[in-house]
């Protein structure tokens, strides 16, 4: 049964990035402009969110190519072949979609919002995008040095699980610690400081943003 278990875990990158997908699309599906009134921002944000259905729509060509490209992926992975290439050109795609839905919210502060709710629900959807797109990321980074190719990018006090780099990027806001993930390289600190910054505009303006609607 363990060996069967492994097998089913072996495309666990894969269902996490799928998971991220599966929000990437609610984002979208909920993006109803309708609640957003007339302004120049609105049709930048229609530009965005034509932009997104092409990848996120299940009834369109790209969309549902990137839908069967996920599935065929597990099964290969789950045969023990290897798909690092695949999988990092699908976290690309992903990894566009979420600056796309990023540059989403920051135009939702600044537009006159007709329903309060409705930012609220998008903000709760990008949470977990947020997670697990950073997570990954981490994750990624100490790729090379699991297979022995390069020096660590980020260090912990115990060999890190998959876990290990959720809790990096849950805990952004607690300094570097071989606890929580310390950055080594350049490319890891820029990745944190990114990581910190989308944090403090989501969490900080968005919320104070929405929360401040309701309250209205």
């Amino acid at each position: 049964m363990s060996g069967f278990l492994k097998i089913i875990l072996r495309p666990l990158e894969i269902y996490i990035l799928s998971i991220a997908f599966i929000f990437t699309t609610a984002f979208d599906r909920n993006l109803d402009l309708e609640n957003v009134d007339q302004t120049p921002v609105r049709d930048l944000l229609e530009i965005i969110h034509s932009t997104l259905q092409f990848f996120t729509e299940f009834e369109g060509f790209i969309g549902s190519v990137l839908l069967i490209f996920q599935f065929i992926l597990i099964v290969w992975i789950m045969l023990g072949q290897k798909a690092r290439l695949a999988t990092d050109i699908f976290s690309v795609i992903l990894s566009f979609c979420w600056i796309l839905e990023l540059v989403s919210m920051n135009l939702l502060l600044v537009s006159p919002i007709l329903d309060p709710i409705f930012l609220l629900v998008e903000l709760v959807l990008f949470i977990p995008i947020i997670l697990l797109g950073f997570s990954w990321w981490y994750w990624r980074l100490n790729h090379q040095n699991r297979m022995g190719l390069g020096k660590e990018s980020i260090s912990f006090d115990d060999n890190p699980t998959a876990m290990s780099y959720f809790i990096k990027t849950a805990c952004i806001a607690v300094n570097d610690t071989t606890e929580h993930g310390v950055c080594r390289t350049d490319t890891a600190k820029l990745i944190r400081i990114v990581n910190g910054l989308v944090v403090m505009d989501v969490f900080g303006l968005t919320l104070s943003r929405a929360v401040g609607l309701v309250i209205l």
